[in-house]
C-alpha cells in the first residue's frame, strides 16, 4: 500500500471532519454549537479559507489511492498565536450570535480554551492530527508526524509539541514510541502537553 503525503487542499472533503475527529468536543466552543451540522459547516467554512488555525493552508493529507485517510495541522508556535484572533473572527462572521450565545452559556470551557498555553515560541507545534477509523494501524499517523518534524527542521525549529486529550491512550502511546514526552498536563480540558526533542 503507498501512502502519498499532499499539501491540503481547500476542497478536499476529509480535511474538515478530520479536523472534528481530532477535536472532539473542543470543536464546540469554537462553532458555538453541538450540533453536527453546524460544526460541519463550520469547520468546512475554516478549512477552506486561509489565516485561521484549522486552514488547509498548514495542513498536510495523506492518502491511498487518491482518498484521504488522514491530515495534520501544524505550525510554529508563533504562527499560531497569530492565527487565534482571525480564527474567531472567520467563526464569528459564519456562527454570528450563536458563537456568543453559546459561549456565554458554556462560558467555562470557552475561558479554559482562551487561556489555554499549547506551547512555547520556540517549537514547532502540532494544531490537530487524525485518522479515519478503518485506517488506523496502516503507519499513516507516524508518515503525517514525520511531516510535520521535517516542517520543523526546515524552520531550524528543534522541538515538536502537541496537546493529546488524557483519555486518548492509543494517541499518548504512539507519540510515546515516537519519541514525544508529557511534559505537562492540564485539567480544563484534560489535555496532556507532549515534547519532541529533534
Amino acid at each position: 500500500m503507498q501512502i502519498s503525503i499532499i499539501k491540503g487542499h481547500p476542497q478536499s472533503k476529509a480535511g474538515a471532519k478530520l479536523n472534528l475527529m481530532a477535536l472532539g468536543y473542543m470543536a464546540y466552543a469554537i462553532a458555538g454549537s453541538e450540533e453536527e451540522s453546524i460544526l460541519e459547516d463550520t469547520f468546512l467554512q475554516l478549512w477552506q479559507l486561509e489565516n485561521n488555525r484549522f486552514s488547509y493552508q498548514y495542513a498536510f493529507e495523506a492518502q491511498v489511492n487518491g482518498e484521504t485517510l488522514g491530515m495534520i495541522i501544524c505550525y510554529p508556535v508563533p504562527v499560531m498565536k497569530r492565527l487565534a484572533w482571525p480564527t474567531f473572527q472567520q467563526a464569528f462572521s459564519y456562527r454570528k450570535l450563536g458563537l456568543v450565545g453559546y459561549n456565554l452559556l458554556n462560558i467555562r470551557l470557552f475561558h479554559a480554551m482562551a487561556i489555554m498555553k499549547e506551547g512555547e515560541d520556540d517549537e514547532f507545534h502540532i494544531g490537530t492530527i487524525a485518522t479515519l477509523p478503518e485506517s488506523r494501524g496502516m503507519g499513516i499517523g507516524t508518515q503525517l508526524l514525520n511531516v510535520a518534524e521535517e516542517q520543523a527542521a526546515l524552520q531550524n525549529l528543534v522541538k515538536c509539541s502537541l496537546t493529546v486529550k488524557k483519555e486518548n491512550q492509543l494517541g499518548v502511546k504512539l507519540y510515546e514510541r515516537i519519541g514525544y514526552r508529557i511534559i505537562g498536563e492540564m485539567n480544563r480540558p484534560a489535555l496532556y502537553k507532549m515534547v519532541k526533542l529533534l
